[in-house]
């Protein structure tokens, strides 16, 4: 069997979780099946739409740039360039199933494309994407949580979105990237602030909101294709399902199963343990949708000395955030940059407790499996797939979303009695690991097959 992995970004430049997932996925698959992965890149200084071959720990690659230079609406999601690389890589690898981990910077056309030719698919859901085109997290513009999609606000929500770039954006971005790699000044947030500000119409985009409540009709029309086109879907948390099947997907056709976890990888570090201060870990790109500003404003709340907190993530992905952060002063809190993702083990045994702060629906975060694996019991939000993984008071603390005070109040318990860590950490579920999953998919790919085959 030959299986094409499609994703939106991929190693070695991109490390989030869905790009974690699916390199582990891929590499464990690849013990019983032939693999190959169809990803994009965004590199400014190469050709728009040039593609490139490379392999990565054994995985073979096809990379696509996209530099996002979209004339339309439409094109965010259903790019015919796109499409034509997307069938020269079906030409090269001749897969015998394509297996859709996400199509953000693709084409929702695919999944016909693999049809025609008489290819089957399954699709992953990591978020959501094909429900809200605001990259999927079902929050809007002033950072409140999206509970329904409704065309006219989802249209006035997108109409201060930076979907798309024109060529002033991209050789604007080329500029800022040049003189960092010369002077290691990075303006990367000057520059969104003014690209922002054009962007934003003064009359509040009325006009451009009306263009984009028609246009959302038709993303919604070839969401409905892309989910006639697709064999089979899998949500990593009931959460997750539950949302699709009230957006109108059949609940038959969406099985539930978490991700795995290389979970000895994260067992080969023993837990350093720790009379002194809470050891406080953060791990996840420093955005607002992360909630890093909530953790931050808890930690003002603690007294000096009783604890120590580092935070690990990707501070370029929204640096004007990164900017304005506030934190406590002194040695106590560390901003530690993007942590490579062979050091994570070792990171993770150095803490007491690992903060999920997240304001948006997760969906199932790699990092609480990660840190289970680990032996580290989780502090997160109450919302969404967060809620599903961490049992309140047994593998962790749940707290109210966004509340900082509430998040304050479960680090202050565990600062005024340290016992308390013992019945978490020993209450840390058995994590699913990757041999697992990839049993899961196999057996799911051949089945798909199967009834393929009976046709």
């Amino acid at each position: 069997m030959r299986v094409l992995v499609v994703v939106h970004n991929f190693l070695p430049d991109h490390h989030a979780g869905a790009e974690m997932y699916t390199y582990r996925l891929a590499q464990q698959l690849r013990e019983s099946v032939e693999v190959d992965i169809f990803t994009v890149n965004h590199a400014l200084f190469r050709r728009n739409y040039s593609m490139r071959n490379y392999e990565i720990d054994g995985l073979n690659v096809f990379s696509v740039t996209n530099h996002r230079k979209h004339k339309n609406y439409s094109e965010t999601y259903s790019d015919p360039t796109m499409e034509a690389r997307f069938r020269t890589v079906l030409n090269n690898t001749r897969p015998d199933i394509v297996h859709f981990q996400h199509l953000l910077h693709h084409s929702v056309r695919y999944p016909q494309i693999a049809r025609d030719r008489g290819i089957p698919s399954v699709m992953t859901f990591h978020e959501y994407w094909t429900m809200c085109g605001r990259n999927g997290q079902l929050i809007q513009e002033d950072d409140t949580r999206c509970s329904t999609a409704r065309l006219d606000k989802c249209a006035k929500c997108l109409s201060t979105f930076m979907w798309g770039r024109g060529a002033v954006d991209v050789w604007a971005l080329r500029g800022v990237s040049a003189l960092k790699g010369v002077t290691r000044v990075d303006l990367k947030a000057r520059a969104r602030d003014i690209r922002l500000k054009r962007r934003r119409p003064s009359d509040h985009g009325s006009r451009k909101s009306e263009d984009l409540g028609e246009a959302l009709l038709f993303r919604e029309a070839a969401m409905r294709d892309l989910f006639d086109s697709i064999d089979c879907f899998v949500a990593p948390s009931k959460f997750l399902k539950a949302r699709l099947v009230e957006y109108g997907l059949e609940t038959d056709r969406v099985l539930y199963s978490d991700y795995g976890t290389p979970v000895d990888d994260f067992m080969s570090e023993p837990h350093k343990e720790s009379d002194g201060p809470l050891r406080i870990g953060f791990l996840g790109s420093m955005q607002q949708v992360k909630g890093v500003h909530v953790l931050m404003a808890a930690l003002k709340l603690l007294e000096k000395g009783t604890f120590s907190a580092d935070f690990y993530g990707n501070i370029s992905i929204k640096p004007e955030y990164v900017r304005d952060l506030s934190g406590p002063s002194g040695e106590a809190v560390r901003v530690m940059g993007e942590a490579p993702a062979k050091d994570i083990p070792l990171i993770l045994s150095g803490f007491d407790v690992l903060v999920v702060p997240s304001i948006w629906w997760e969906n199932s975060p790699l990092v609480i499996h990660e840190a289970f694996a680990a032996g580290v019991p989780v502090i997160c939000s109450n919302i969404g797939g967060m809620a599903e993984l961490v049992v309140h008071g047994v593998s962790g603390i749940l707290f109210e979303t966004g509340s900082s005070e509430a998040l304050a109040s479960a680090l202050q318990g565990l600062i005024a009695d340290r016992q308390l860590l013992t019945p978490l950490r020993a209450g840390i579920p058995q994590i699913k690991t990757m041999e697992a999953d990839a049993g899961f998919h196999l057996e799911l790919f051949q089945s798909v097959l199967a009834v393929y085959a009976e046709d």
